[in-house]
């Protein structure tokens, strides 16, 4: 069994190491104060992804999510719907970050001063 010190620090290695690289991909993250102790930061990370915020819960779990990772396969993303609840969506961390990274190309573009006539 785990001591609570040591969950305790295995969860903040990984809301730390989501903050990194979600700041890494180009986006504007953050930890939440207080790791979600306080009601007006909730949870654990904060991240801006195309003008909009977003709260980030991380867990961390020894032997993972075994019964997702088997339906996942070799796919890149799974959907998974609890009866007629809105659907989720699981996929590996390098596939998120690709999703929402910048695209360094439209970045390039987009600093580029407007062509004149």
């Amino acid at each position: 069994m785990i001591k609570a010190k040591s969950a305790k620090a295995k969860g903040h290695r990984l809301e730390k190491q989501v903050a990194s690289d979600l700041t890494k991909a180009g986006l504007k993250a953050r930890l939440q104060p207080g790791s979600g102790i306080y009601t007006a930061f909730p949870h654990d990370v904060q991240v801006e992804i195309h003008g909009k915020r977003y709260i980030v819960e991380c867990k961390a779990r020894k032997d993972s999510f075994r019964q997702l990772d088997s339906w996942l396969g070799a796919a890149d993303i799974l959907v998974v719907r609890c009866d007629r609840a809105e659907p989720r969506v699981y996929m590996s961390w390098s596939a998120f970050l690709e999703i929402v990274g910048e695209d360094e190309e439209e970045e390039e573009e987009s600093d580029a001063p407007a062509p004149r006539d």
